[in-house]
């Protein structure tokens, strides 16, 4: 067998699965660095140029990545999560909300549905239900309204507050936290019994 190289071609194979898990290892590891460390590491950027309003909303961000990672949310949920969160301030950096006036509509129903999860198993279970899950979405979408009418009075009057803006932001915060919801009992329910 080794005039035909068969040791030597395991030998080989074993070397290149090797190489290619530490190679697919290295790269899932900075891949999760960015995943839980980019709000952070942007809010630190934010910062030192002095844009304290942007630094506030990236450290939002590293809040959720942050709390996403350590409460061992499922990876796919985790990377959906912080990037989620990423969409929403990058959003509001490049004006997005103000320049396509139907952006936050989609990003108030993503990020609603994703935090409505996250915040449900940390504050409720760890394995919530669609109720627990559709009751904190609510409330989060409650206080983000609140705190963009703050933020309206106190940090930026361009930040809208219209009574038909803010019912629609509900609506649709409401609206992503069923599908999250709906989305985390199908996953629970795919899972093998153990």
């Amino acid at each position: 067998m080794a005039a035909l190289g068969g040791e030597d071609r395991l030998a080989g194979r074993d070397a290149m699965t090797e190489g290619t898990a530490v190679t697919t290892g290295w790269v899932q590891g900075l891949a999760l660095l960015v995943v839980r460390w980019s709000g952070l590491a942007m809010a630190v950027g934010f910062a030192l140029l002095g844009h304290w309003v942007e630094a506030a909303v990236a450290m939002l961000v590293a809040l959720g990545q942050v709390v996403a990672w350590r409460s061992r949310l499922p990876l796919v949920w985790e990377v959906a999560t912080s990037a989620a969160c990423m969409a929403a301030a990058v959003s509001s950096y490049l004006l997005l909300f103000e320049r396509i006036s139907w952006w936050d509509i989609p990003v108030h129903a993503l990020l609603n549905g994703l935090l409505a999860v996250l915040v449900a198993r940390v504050v409720r279970s760890p394995d919530p239900s669609v109720v627990e899950i559709v009751v904190t979405g609510a409330i989060l979408a409650e206080v983000w309204e609140l705190m963009e009418l703050a933020g309206h009075y106190w940090v930026d009057p361009s930040v809208e507050v219209a009574p038909a803006d803010t019912a629609l932001d509900l609506l649709a915060a409401l609206v992503g936290s069923v599908v999250a919801a709906r989305l985390w009992r199908r996953r629970r329910a795919s899972q093998p019994a153990r």
